[in-house]
């Protein structure tokens, strides 16, 4: 299965870095093509027809918000043919409402037509390693 794996997150941050390793590496290892996007950089000229289920990685836009980046719903809006596109939403964890923020970027997925089967608050590196196994 093709999967892409589409982050809001800052690139230059070692945790976060770390936490988007280990999701790809868990995936891969399940025998999923798996490509990395950085929608910060990449969002403009990234389309996702081409794949068969989608990751959105985020994070709550301060540590005592349950909102979310209004980029993403931009890019989620601009990037092709999301309709009936299989889907997860990841979000970081930080330290309050993190529950609150997951849930605002699956409704962020849902309007743009994407089936929401999973969803979860990465808690760390390891645990990220534990949610890559279930992409796809």
């Amino acid at each position: 299965m093709r999967i892409v794996v589409l982050h809001f997150l800052d690139a230059q941050n070692q945790k976060h870095s770390g936490i988007l390793k280990k999701l790809v590496e868990a995936a891969s290892k399940n025998g999923h093509q798996v490509d990395l996007v950085n929608a910060n950089t990449d969002g403009a000229s990234f389309r996702i027809t081409p794949y068969e289920y989608v990751a959105v990685v985020a994070c709550a836009v301060s540590p005592f918000s349950g909102k979310i980046s209004p980029q993403i719903g931009e890019v989620l809006s601009t990037c092709g043919t999301a309709s009936g596109k299989k889907g997860c939403a990841l979000v970081l964890k930080n330290l309050m409402f993190s529950q609150k923020a997951c849930r605002n970027l699956m409704r962020a997925m849902e309007k743009e037509g994407m089936m929401i089967d999973y969803f979860e608050v990465i808690e760390s590196a390891d645990h990220a390693n534990y949610v890559g196994k279930k992409l796809g």
